[in-house]
């Protein structure tokens, strides 16, 4: 299953240290796209770096790391066999530690080759093993320095034991890319939303609120040009912001940039003050921003999209409570930021939203949604039937 986090940073060009007689996997840079899912350990950063995916053991963006990679190959030894003579010109010092071997994960038939060589005076210990399967090469590798403690343990060894291999329909799924990425303040409030249900030539657009009134919040959108964009070691650089209506905004921005992690992303941006006269000045405020991946769907008889969770429950009484206020956020454009969730204990819940501003008026002011485990019910003020997640 494709997703956006892949259709955007292949739009971008890459350096690559491989030379052309290796062929590389499919066009797409995510796990999810390479039909893998990986079991990601509680101790490692798991990072996508162009179209690597990396998982550091000890600190992010050095050794020492495990990191896998595709190519379209039919044979592990001699897709081995090639890669070594690609690696003696890489590392004139390269020395061949155990050559092309057998191993098996399970049922995983793969094979092995280990090198060695110097960087900055010290020995690196490189571990390679490919599993070949459907056309397509899997290369795991670990890099170590073992007099500077810099190991991984265990790490490549279990990430190639557990990895999973998919179908297109399940990919992508629980692996934390998705259709969008959701900021929220602390109160729950939704700030910030990358709707990636929504890219159109080439563009991105970003969501975000803007207070109205005392509760009520007015929604905006910007749109982020994917195909002027830069990869820089700190994530996707956009270049070009502009309006829904194809105003210039870029001059707003010192710095606005976007970095995907495999549950999570981060927009860190850095505002110039420049706002147009007229415009309100709440608009995306400097800051680093860590956003969770969510879903998205349509709204009934609308042709417009909404955030919903990722999965499609049953939901613990706390998800149901996050979705209720979002849920009446976006029907109502007013949030509510106290709840209450009570459970019948016959798989019925009641969510009661309210203002704290006006704790005393909370029966007057307040919404009430009873719904099962999966948020489907009905209104009890209104009666009509609701649908937190859809």
């Amino acid at each position: 299953m494709k997703t956006v986090l892949s259709f955007f940073l292949i739009l971008c060009i890459f350096f690559s240290l491989f030379p052309a007689a290796l062929s590389e996997g499919k066009n797409d840079d995510t796990p999810a796209d390479w039909n893998v899912r990986i079991v990601v350990p509680e101790s490692a950063t798991a990072v996508l770096q162009g179209n690597e995916y990396y998982l550091y053991a000890q600190q992010e963006g050095s050794i020492p790391y495990v990191m896998l990679k595709t190519y379209r190959a039919d044979d592990a030894a001699a897709f081995l066999g090639e890669f070594t003579a690609f690696m003696q010109e890489q590392y004139p010092d390269l020395k061949i530690i155990s050559d092309v071997h057998s191993v098996s994960f399970g049922e995983k038939n793969c094979f092995e080759i280990d090198y060695s060589y110097q960087i900055s005076g010290y020995d690196v210990c490189d571990r390679r093993i490919v599993l070949v399967t459907d056309g397509m090469a899997y290369l795991f590798t670990s890099k170590e320095i073992s007099e500077l403690g810099m190991t991984v343990g265990s790490m490549l060894d279990d990430v190639v034991a557990n990895c999973k291999f998919v179908s297109d329909a399940d990919a992508g799924r629980d692996l934390g890319l998705s259709d969008g990425y959701l900021y929220c303040e602390e109160n729950g409030m939704p700030r910030y939303w990358l709707d990636f249900s929504r890219i159109v030539d080439d563009n991105l657009v970003l969501h975000y609120w803007s207070k109205s009134g005392e509760t009520a919040f007015s929604e905006s959108c910007c749109v982020l040009d994917l195909s002027s964009a830069e990869v820089t070691e700190n994530g996707l650089l956009i270049r070009q912001v502009h309006s829904l209506r194809g105003d210039d905004r870029t001059g707003r921005f010192g710095n606005l940039t976007l970095r995907f992690y495999l549950d999570a992303a981060v927009m860190m941006a850095e505002q110039n003050g420049e706002t147009p006269e007229g415009d309100s000045e709440d608009q995306i405020l400097t800051g680093n921003y860590v956003m969770v991946p969510v879903g998205v769907a349509a709204d009934p008889g609308e042709k417009r999209s909404h955030i919903r969770p990722l999965g499609d429950g049953p939901y613990q009484p706390e998800e149901l409570t996050k979705w209720a206020r979002i849920y009446c956020f976006r029907k109502t454009g007013s949030f509510l930021p106290e709840a209450e969730i009570t459970d019948h204990q016959d798989d019925m819940y009641t969510v009661i939203l309210y203002d704290s501003a006006n704790p005393g008026d909370r029966q007057a002011g307040s919404v009430r949604y009873t719904v099962d485990a999966y948020g489907e019910g009905r209104d009890d003020m209104t009666g009509e039937t609701v649908s937190l997640m859809r």
